[in-house]
């Protein structure tokens, strides 16, 4: 299940057996929107028409993203004036700040821990770096601790509601972009199609009066 903790005590109260597994796609989102919350606060330090306000705005991507997958393909950047890489980019805009510098680094570090399932590592970080940290990622670090027993599940088990999720956000995006469906059919018509789904066709039968 995701993070949302009235789900726990329905869990515990329906199936008190049984071991509460979190999502890995949402321990991994609450790191990446504090990263991103965190930008956002040091980007409004500077003013808005400077070079270090449009970079961080414009590139806010770079900082969000598992390092270990930025391109080293050089294009014109426009912000720089220049041609660049991903990698190139991403250097100049932690030189902006120390503190920006320090909870991206890690940040990744995280992130390379949990992808490793080491949850060991990864706790010992957190508890550590707790109060050194910027209050955003404080806020995170108390809800991991407090639910630390559900992650150790989910690096530990296959389970994953991935592909619900996906599927989830593709019925979202089908509504969206036609700005509602009036007939119900129509709009489970399309989703079937979207997902590659064929409908098993039933024999007919004949009722007997």
């Amino acid at each position: 299940m995701d993070m949302f903790s009235p789900y726990y005590d329905i869990a515990k109260k329906l199936f008190p057996n049984a071991k509460i597994v979190l999502d890995r796609f949402h321990i991994v989102q609450h790191m990446s929107r504090a990263m991103n919350h965190l930008r956002i606060q040091i980007m409004k330090q500077f003013d808005r028409k400077s070079h270090e306000y449009k970079a961080l705005k414009s590139y806010w991507k770079l900082i969000q993203q598992d390092r270990s997958k930025l391109s080293d393909k050089r294009f014109y950047r426009p912000t720089f004036r220049m041609h660049l890489t991903n990698k190139e980019i991403l250097k100049k805009l932690l030189s902006y700040s120390q503190e920006l510098r320090e909870h991206y680094e890690l940040y990744q570090l995280l992130l390379f821990h949990f992808q490793k399932k080491q949850a060991e590592h990864f706790f010992d970080l957190i508890e550590e770096l707790l109060p050194s940290v910027n209050p955003i990622f404080q806020t995170i670090f108390k809800t991991f601790l407090k639910d630390k027993d559900k992650i150790i599940n989910a690096l530990e088990l296959p389970y994953s509601n991935a592909k619900l999720d996906a599927t989830n956000n593709l019925i979202k995006v089908i509504k969206r972009n036609a700005f509602g469906f009036r007939n119900f059919d129509n709009f489970k018509l399309r989703i079937l199609i979207a997902l590659n789904i064929k409908k098993k066709r039933t024999k007919l039968v004949l009722s007997r009066l």
